[in-house]
């Protein structure tokens, strides 16, 4: 997936665990050779899967490049901040904070909550002058692309406003004059898909982990910031319009600004949430008014996935709550705009998403060993809520059949079955308890016809006591009482001679054996022949060390010889 997307993945970290699935909320995700990446006609860019994944493949894209380029090379740059910086840096001075932006190079540093204040404005006059009965919010870009994408027949009920930030940088770009660069600064990834589509009014998006990361780059550590005196934000503080990153923050401002008593307000957040309120609500029978504000993160802004404070909702929550309690009265001066300078118009996107029959069904999920009903298990391991969603991701093209976690034990369990009952050999597993796992028939035959009756009813001889079975059951209970890797030894049992190779396969946990009746012809020869060998070994080993030891003896009854041969040469010349 290209990085120019606002969110991407690195292949080569992806770990194939299929979390990014499960917690996707439009499965925007396809898995091709167990590597899953980001389809970017389906995603919402809400940033949920670069919260989750854990091994850090999904990621966001780096725009701070851009910031740091734009206040480089221009006299003036303007910061659109997201209110839910207050719950950010709660612990630093808003004096602390705004001086350290400057000191990167902005010029102007603006709430985007004064834009979220002519969105509210306006909300609340076209509610009133409209004949329609459902509302849907349009500050959430995420949750507008999700209608633009999966609701397209609800598109008409979004508000035809801008969202906050979108109005925000139109009005500062009305202020300061439209050669001036805005750069939002928030913990919102979809911004980036909003600076994307309207580069001309948001030149780019940064989150808060991006600022965090600005500063420790410049060295510039918030505690120890001298603020500036008198600093402040352009041209002034937000009102209760500071409470837009809050799940139903929008709904208050909306109350503020006009008479909406016929109408019905009500906020939901987190996509599955989301999801669950639109389906099928343009069938029901609404006959008051009714606006949704729909925010795409869990609590609202302050839980986005650009965000790095740790904090909980509820002390997020209260602390721009406390905040906002004394912004009641503003500066005279204000940002205006006109209400059709931030009208806008949603358009349906097409994710091409196919129409399949039953039988296509059926075949999909066929390939996956389900067969009926009472197969599919719909346990979610491939990230799927269920088999029919798997089903139709594999009809898609998204994801492979080796996702299915009850398919591929069967598979495995299948392949291992096999390779066990063509063993010649007998092979047993059994557990701590001397209770059988797995065997396979030849283990049974050797036995005897009574076990082979025993494994007939019961294929592999699973549950059934060893200690019944057979009478060296002793050896499994000392290798599972050591630990120790392997036992090999010769047994008797029922007339045959048994060779048993034991070994550890979980120490004290479970043990495997390999018996063969050496008393079966083919055995009797494979056993002849292995043993003569080593039987050969074994005598040239030892004919090579009587060898050795023959000639060590012999050169020294040369080395004697000689020398009592020497010594009597001695005795008789002295004689003479």
């Amino acid at each position: 997936m290209t990085p120019f997307l606002p969110v991407f993945t690195e292949k080569n970290n992806c770990q194939d665990c299929y979390k990014c699935i499960r917690e996707c909320s439009v499965k925007a995700i396809k898995v091709e050779k167990g590597r899953a990446s980001v389809i970017s006609e389906l995603c919402i860019f809400c940033g949920r899967c670069t919260e989750v994944c854990p091994a850090g493949a999904k990621k966001v894209r780096n725009d701070l490049w851009k910031a740091q380029k734009l206040v480089a090379v221009n006299s003036q740059v303007a910061v659109s901040i997201a209110p839910s910086y207050i719950s950010e840096w709660s612990n630093i001075s808003k004096e602390k904070l705004f001086t350290a932006i400057k000191m990167l190079g902005f010029t102007h540093i603006s709430e985007t909550a004064i834009g979220a204040e002519k969105v509210s404005e306006f909300s609340a006059k076209y509610i009133q002058e409209s004949n329609k009965h459902l509302f849907l919010s349009s500050a959430c870009p995420a949750v507008v692309e999700f209608v633009e994408k999966f609701h397209p027949e609800l598109i008409e009920n979004i508000i035809p406003i801008f969202s906050p930030l979108m109005a925000h940088a139109k009005m500062l770009k009305a202020e300061l004059g439209k050669e001036t660069p805005v750069v939002f600064i928030g913990p919102c990834i979809a911004k980036k898909r909003e600076s994307d589509k309207y580069p001309h009014d948001v030149d780019v998006a940064i989150t808060f982990s991006d600022l965090n990361n600005w500063f420790e780059q410049e060295q510039i550590i918030l505690d120890e910031v001298d603020a500036e005196q008198n600093i402040s934000l352009f041209p002034h503080e937000a009102g209760i319009a500071a409470l837009y990153p809050l799940d139903g923050g929008m709904a208050k401002g909306i109350k503020k600004c006009g008479s909406i008593d016929d109408t019905t307000l009500m906020n939901f957040s987190g996509m599955q949430n989301v999801k669950e309120v639109l389906k099928d609500i343009n069938k029901q029978n609404i006959t008051n008014k009714l606006f949704l504000e729909l925010l795409a993160c869990p609590g609202g802004c302050i839980n986005g996935p650009g965000s790095d404070s740790k904090y909980s909702s509820a002390v997020k929550n209260l602390k721009i709550i406390d905040e906002t309690r004394g912004r009641q009265k503003q500066n005279d001066k204000k940002l205006h705009i006109e209400y059709s300078a931030i009208k806008c118009q949603y358009l349906p996107q097409d994710v091409n998403e196919q129409k399949y029959t039953e039988k296509q069904y059926k075949e999909a999920l066929q390939i996956v060993g389900k067969l009926s009903e009472k197969d599919e298990l719909n346990c979610g391991g491939c990230g799927y809520d269920s088999c029919r969603e798997f089903a139709h991701a594999i009809l898609e093209d998204r994801a492979e059949r080796s996702m299915c976690a009850s398919y591929m034990r069967k598979v495995a369990h299948d392949k291992a079955t096999v390779l066990l009952q063509k063993i010649p050999s007998g092979v047993v597993i059994i557990d701590d308890n001397l209770k059988i796992i797995e065997s396979n028939k030849s283990f049974a035959k050797i036995l005897g016809e009574e076990t082979l009756m025993i494994w007939d009813v019961n294929p592999g001889l699973g549950g059934a006591n060893l200690t019944k079975l057979v009478s060296f059951h002793k050896f499994f209970a000392s290798l599972l009482s050591s630990g120790s890797e392997n036992i090999e030894c010769d047994v008797k049992h029922n007339g045959k001679l048994l060779h048993m190779s034991l070994f550890s396969i979980q120490p004290h946990k479970i043990v495997g054996g390999i018996i063969r009746d050496l008393t079966m012809p083919e055995m009797r020869r494979e056993e002849v022949i292995k043993r003569s060998k080593k039987v050969i070994t074994e005598n040239l080993n030892t004919v090579q060390r009587i060898a050795y030891l023959l000639g060590e003896n012999a050169s020294r009854t040369e080395a004697i010889l000689n020398s009592i041969v020497e010594s009597h040469s001695i005795d008789e010349h002295n004689s003479n």
